[in-house]
């Protein structure tokens, strides 16, 4: 019986060994601080995941940040990554505060143009895309792996970073429960000043020319965003009850957490069980640890043009009509907005919009690992990990079409409306991807100075196992729990308007052989080297597989004896190292084949499109592996009985053979075709300083800071045939980006406005010039804290400089919108002609540098106060009850709602980028907590 179990487990499960020790009463007071953790004193225990394994902090010759429990919890957050903002040197977060949405992370930078921009997520050992299922409160400790020399051994799934995640285990000792809880209000952090009634005709009267065209004197001011807008609520609570014995040790964790966004209508709920325990058999040399985390979420989202929508309108047009009908934006000839006239503008009705987008969401999400440890002798143990994840995801929307027709039709009544009364879509999808670990450690300490690790084994994963069906139905009935698509037909004739879609993409399989050997002279000299032998089947035969090797090392100067007498530097560690890491992405859908293309019921004829599939665009079959290549050098030290420490790391990055979209002669290809075509160089800086002492035995005090300057350019493009790659839409016929060689990613390229012409316009430069970019050249943050007896105080910051934003929604105007108060303030006439804005025009706006502004902004991310009752009775460990101010300050001189803009597909540098156009504004939030210990 044994043996069977020994077998299946070796077969299926593996483990990281995460060292659990006891804190020092310093670590204490670390643990409440920002930890850009490389460097420690040798004889400390702090240990650090560098993937496959584990190592002591003080022997790391990498670049790797651990962030720790409690400063994920500092900030409240759905999402544990918009909780670290600014706790990382080189790490960009973009946080979204839009409810269940995903913020963006950038570590050292942008490296490729068209996807793949994201880092690889690892959860207990399981790959994954994201953690926005994991609840923060579960998390022990996140650790970042930012050079290509530490993380060179997760190949291409890792050249964008590593952020590998552990989440909490019992500990040795009695059970126990824990209790966290917190309940908090959200508002906009702030608000664009735009023209009342009386400024909106003042302006539109100027650009039309006319002095009566609106009357001055409207009975209607209607503040668009505040009827859009409500105070938002956020509330968390989570339970978990750990424990462990000699041969075992459990955690259970359970959550909820709900939001109801600003946004009218919005809302978003997470419910979460997480189970992890580890069993050790046969005397304790084999251990097997299942993890489990299920991840339930309900998501109630609407269109964020609403946003926009109630900036543009005019504030003269009121909600609704005294008759009950919403209002749309006509003008009599009186001058004030009716149910007749002529239309002013093209914008919606935003709060018509809201009322009538009726759209849920619905995902299932489980995460899952079996892991095995078997410890064959002292010096040679055998790991082997399973871990998957799946995605089940179910939405629909539903369209009231005759309900919008009357909606925008004020003068009419049902009987002119001749379509389908309501539309019904309904979705399903399915995601998955799974990976297989099996690796040998060898660890040996030879005469007692030379250690010597060892790490080989392999890797298997598939990812992108997807399928999404669609399906669309007319006049369905009006009540919800009567909705289905009802596909069967009556005589051989399917309901008009009846759709079916469906289409599966073509899973990507990853192989690789990798090994890692490090070298430990008396804690004094340190060497590591990886390589890793890597296939992946999104290329064509012949081109599947590369090589990728690293090195790194380190030198512990205050190891040497001629530092022994400089006392105060307690550790002074050089390092550096050199990796090179695959990319493996191809452009497109990875030489994806689209099944059931094209697979429709015909509008009422009961005729069947016959399924089929096709490849939507050509693909070179000489197509092969991007190489990231960086360097890495790097101080760590710590002076003054380790109460200042501090890292510096200047890195050299840069992403070759990268691929670009090529735009080669119509008669090989009607779309562009990915090509390996070019280069991004990433160059930069990076300081983390951390001072923490204490004064006597009840006053302990911190202070933290980071700060990261970035270089992105496009070095360089090999094929002749790129050229005027733009992006950048607004909707209105102008663009605002272009891939520029020598420029940064995302670079804005606009007209330069060079001053007026006789008639109060701008005019322009010849030419399009580069502008900047939304990538920020410097990230910082800082954290203050201070403990005296059970009063704790804290203040966390972020900021970013050197970037250009877009204001969008202000450039975005077709005629008759809303218009900014300060546009109004100062605009050219003929007695003012040194005026900083243009005189009124309705006409469309050319993309230009007017638009442009500074990105720079310093937010401080939260205050928290928290007070310890005083030990109650025997088995309560602690009670703590805190306040917390999340974003309560933003300093910037960005004249939108928010400069935190990561824009649409997910953080695209041609997409919506650094353009506020659609965007949900940054969120404020004060909140009250509840933390219970027994």
């Amino acid at each position: 019986m044994r043996k069977t179990v020994l077998n299946i487990t070796f077969l299926l499960t593996g483990a990281f060994a995460f060292a659990q020790v006891p804190p020092t009463p310093q670590q204490v007071v670390n643990d409440s601080v920002f930890n850009d953790s490389v460097f420690f004193d040798n004889q400390m225990t702090e240990v650090v995941l560098i993937g496959y394994g584990t190592r002591k902090a003080g022997a790391i010759t990498g670049s790797v940040v651990q962030i720790k429990a409690a400063d994920i919890v500092r900030t409240p957050a759905q999402s544990a990554i918009q909780a670290i903002q600014g706790k990382a040197a080189g790490v960009n977060i973009v946080t979204n505060d839009e409810p269940g949405g995903q913020p963006t992370i950038r570590i050292r930078g942008l490296g490729t143009l068209t996807g793949a921009r994201d880092p690889l997520y690892v959860i207990d050992g399981v790959e994954s895309g994201g953690i926005n299922g994991l609840n923060p409160s579960d998390i022990a400790t996140i650790d970042i792996l930012k050079d290509a020399s530490s993380l060179a051994i997760y190949g291409q799934k890792g050249q964008n970073g590593v952020v590998l995640i552990t989440t909490k285990k019992g500990k040795v000792g009695q059970v126990k429960v824990t209790y966290d809880s917190y309940y908090g209000q959200k508002f906009i952090q702030r608000k664009v000043d735009l023209a009342d009634s009386y400024r909106y005709a003042y302006y539109n009267n100027t650009a039309l020319g006319s002095s009566d065209y609106f009357n001055f004197n409207q009975p209607y001011n209607t503040d668009w965003l505040d009827e859009i807008t409500r105070t938002g609520e956020v509330m968390s609570n989570s339970v978990s009850l750990s424990g462990a014995s000699e041969n075992a040790n459990y955690y259970f964790g359970a959550s909820n957490y709900k939001e109801k966004g600003i946004l009218n209508g919005t809302a978003f709920e997470r419910t979460n069980v997480i189970m992890k325990n580890e069993f050790k058999m046969l005397d304790s040399k084999l251990k097997i640890t299942p993890f489990v985390n299920l991840s339930l979420t309900n998501n109630t989202p609407k269109p964020l043009s609403a946003f926009t929508n109630a900036y543009k309108q005019s504030p003269i047009m009121p909600v609704k009509y005294a008759n009950g009908r919403w209002a749309i934006p006509v003008v009599n000839d009186q001058g004030f907005n009716d149910i007749t006239g002529q239309r002013y503008n093209n914008v919606a009705n935003p709060v018509a919009q809201l009322y009538y987008y009726n759209q849920q969401e619905r995902n299932t999400a489980l995460t899952g690992s079996i892991n095995s440890e078997l410890q064959i002798t002292d010096w040679l143990k055998v790991n082997s990990n399973f871990g998957a994840t799946a995605n089940w995801a179910r939405g629909y929307t539903f369209t009231p079409n005759s309900d919008i027709y009357l909606s925008q039709n004020p003068g009419l009544d049902v009987d002119n409306f001749n379509t389908y009364t309501n539309t019904l879509q309904q979705r399903r999808s399915s995601n998955y991807r799974w990976n297989w670990d099996n690796y040998l450690t060898f660890n040996k300490t030879i005469a007692d100075d030379h250690t010597i690790t060892v790490v080989a084994g392999m890797n298997r994963s598939t990812f992108n196992i997807s399928e999404f069906l669609n399906g669309t139905r007319n006049n369905v009935p009006v009540q919800s729990n009567y909705w289905n698509l009802d596909l069967s037909s009556a005589n051989g004739v399917i309901a008009p308007g009846t759709t079916v879609q469906n289409s599966s993409s073509t899973p990507i399989v990853s192989v690789a052989y990798f090994a890692r050997g490090e070298y430990d002279y008396k804690g004094k000299y340190l060497f590591s080297g990886s390589i890793r032998r890597e296939g992946v089947s999104a290329f064509a035969p012949g081109h599947r597989t590369a090589t990728f090797p690293s090195v790194s090392a380190g030198w512990v100067i205050t190891s040497e004896d001629f530092m022994k007498e400089i006392s105060f530097i307690n550790t002074l560690k050089l390092r550096g190292g050199y990796g090179e890491v695959g990319n493996g992405y191809t452009g497109n859908s990875q030489n994806s084949i689209i099944f059931g293309s094209g697979y429709n019921y015909a509008f009422g004829s009961g005729q069947v499109i016959n399924p089929g599939s096709n490849i939507p665009y050509q693909i070179d079959p000489n197509l092969t592996w991007g190489v990231m290549k960086e360097i890495d050098l790097g101080l760590d030290f710590s002076v003054l009985d380790q109460r200042l420490t501090g890292t510096f790391d200047y890195y050299s990055r840069k992403n070759d053979n990268i691929v670009l979209p090529i735009a080669v002669p119509s008669v090989l290809s009607p779309q562009t075709v990915p090509l390996n075509a070019g280069a991004v160089t990433n160059k930069g800086v990076e300081l983390s300083l951390k001072w923490s002492d204490n004064i006597g035995t009840d006053f302990n005090y911190w202070v933290s800071g980071n700060i990261s300057h970035n270089k992105n350019e496009l070095s360089a493009v090999y094929n002749p045939l790129f050229s005027d790659y733009v992006g950048g839409s607004l909707g209105n016929g102008q663009t605002t980006k272009q891939v520029l060689v020598g420029q940064p990613l995302g670079t804005f390229y606009v007209y330069d406005v060079t001053g007026f012409n006789s008639d109060g316009g701008f005019t322009y430069s010849d030419k399009r010039v580069a502008a900047g970019s939304y990538l920020p050249t410097v990230t910082y943050g800082f954290n203050v804290g201070v403990s005296y007896k059970g009063i704790d105080l804290s203040v966390d910051g972020y900021g970013v400089g050197g970037n250009k934003l877009y204001n969008g929604k202000k450039a975005q105007r077709f005629g008759g919108e809303n218009v900014e108060n300060a546009v109004l303030e100062n605009f050219w006439l003929p007695g003012n002609p040194n005026a900083h804005n243009p005189k009124p025009s309705n006409d469309v706006p050319r993309a230009s540098t007017y638009f442009i502004e500074k990105g720079d902004y310093l937010r401080i991310n939260n205050i928290t106060l928290g007070y310890t009752l005083p030990k109650l009775f025997e088995k309560l460990d602690k009670v703590r009850i805190y306040a917390t101010a999340v974003n309560p300050f933003l300093f910037t001189k960005f004249s939108g709602y928010s400069p935190e803009l990561v824009g649409n597909n997910g953080g695209d540098p041609l997409g919506t980028a650094g353009i506020e156009l659609d965007a949900y504004p940054t969120n404020k939030t004060f909140l009250f907590g509840l933390n219970i210990g027994f």
